[in-house]
C-alpha cells in the first residue's frame, strides 16, 4: 500500500460524515486524547513509571508517536520536508575522509571508521558521512569550536601512528542544503543525504505531531477515522498487528464491500456486528472472532470518550 494512497483513504473516512458524533467539536482537548493514547496504548520496552519532569513535553510528544509509528510511515511525511519546516536550524556535521592508513603493522584498536559509527554519524556515500542532527552538540559552529571537537571526538580516540585525511568537514544548516537524485535504483551508493537520515533524528517530536497535525493527521482525525492498525495497537500482539498493517488496504475494502459504504469510520467498526468484521479479519489475524470483539470494544471505547453513542 502506497504511503499516499493510505493516508489519502484515512483522510476521506475522516471527512465522512459521523452521525453519532456531530457537534463534539467541543469534546476532549488535544492534550487529553493524547494523554487516553499514552495511557490506553502500550509500547513494548516503554517504561510508564516512569514520570516525565513537569513541562518536558517533549517526553510525552515522543511517547505519543511511537503509538502512532505506523500512522506516521504512512503519512507520506519526509525528512527534507522536516527540515525545510522546521522554525529553527537544523544543525549537522558534514565530513569527507578521503584516506586513514598506518605504517605500523600492529592491528588497529580503533580506526576512524570505527569511531565514526560509535560517534553516531552515518554514511551517505564512501567517505561521505554525516551526523545526524538529533547527536549534533550545540555550539560546533565556528572553525574553532569545530576544530576543537573533531580533535577531543575523533583525532584523540585514535592511534597515533594513524595517518589520515578529511578533505572537508563543516557545520551546516541543513535547510540550506539541497540534494538532486533521479532514476537510479537498486545501488546502496546512490542516496541522498535526506534520505539516510530518519525523521527521528531531524525533528523533535513535537515538531513530527505539529506536522501530522498541519495534513489534516492529528490524534482525534486518527481516532475518527477508525485506523484499525491504530485500534488493534491497543491489543494486538505483534504478528496480528503486522498481519493488520500490511494488509489495511484489502480489509477496508472488504468491510466496505460487506456493509456497501463508500468508506469506514470509528462509529462503522463500534456498531458492526462481529461476524462482519470478521469475516473481513479472516486471513490477516490468528482468531478473526475474538480479533473483531476486540476492535469492536476499543472503537466503542473511544466512542464515549469523544461524547458518541455505542450500543446498548
Amino acid at each position: 500500500m502506497s504511503a499516499v494512497k493510505r493516508f489519502t483513504d484515512l483522510f476521506d473516512r475522516v471527512r465522512s460524515p459521523l452521525g453519532k458524533l456531530s457537534g463534539t467539536a467541543s469534546g476532549p482537548r488535544d492534550d487529553d486524547l493524547i494523554a487516553a493514547v499514552i495511557q490506553r496504548v502500550e509500547v513494548e520496552g516503554e517504561d510508564e513509571t516512569v514520570v516525565p519532569p513537569a513541562g518536558d513535553t517533549e517526553t510525552r510528544y515522543r511517547r505519543l508517536m511511537r503509538r502512532l509509528e505506523w500512522q506516521l510511515k504512512s503519512s507520506g511525511i519526509t525528512v527534507e520536508e522536516l527540515v525545510r519546516t522546521n522554525p529553527k536550524e537544523v544543525s549537522s556535521i558534514l565530513l569527507f575522509k578521503s584516506y586513514e592508513g598506518s605504517k605500523s603493522k600492529r592491528k588497529l584498536v580503533v580506526t576512524f571508521r570505527e569511531r565514526l559509527i560509535e560517534i553516531g554519524f552515518k554514511s551517505i556515500q564512501p567517505g561521505v558521512w554525516i551526523l545526524p542532527p538529533n547527536r549534533t552538540p550545540p555550539g560546533v559552529d565556528s572553525q574553532e569550536s569545530l576544530k576543537m571537537w573533531f580533535r577531543q571526538q575523533m583525532v584523540k580516540p585514535v592511534p597515533r601512528t594513524l595517518d589520515y585525511v578529511f578533505p572537508f568537514i563543516a557545520s551546516v544548516d541543513l535547510k540550506k542544503v539541497v540534494s538532486e537524485r533521479r532514476g537510479i535504483r537498486k545501488m546502496p551508493t546512490a542516496r541522498t543525504l535526506f534520505g539516510v537520515l530518519s525523521v527521528e533524528e531531524v525533528a523533535t517530536p513535537s515538531h513530527v505531531y505539529s506536522t501530522m497535525k498541519s495534513r489534516g493527521l492529528g490524534v482525534r482525525d486518527i481516532i475518527l477515522a477508525g485506523d484499525v492498525a491504530f485500534l488493534a495497537s491497543a491489543f494486538a500482539d505483534g504478528e496480528d498487528l503486522d498481519g493488520i498493517r500490511v494488509n489495511e488496504l484489502e480489509i477496508g475494502g472488504k468491510l466496505r464491500h460487506a456493509t456497501g459504504a463508500s468508506a469506514i469510520n470509528l462509529e462503522d467498526i463500534a456498531n458492526l456486528g462481529p461476524e462482519t468484521i470478521a469475516k473481513a479479519l479472516t486471513g490477516y489475524v490468528a482468531h478473526p472472532k475474538d480479533f473483531a470483539q476486540r476492535l469492536i470494544v476499543e472503537a466503542q471505547y473511544w466512542m464515549r470518550l469523544l461524547g458518541g453513542s455505542v450500543p446498548a
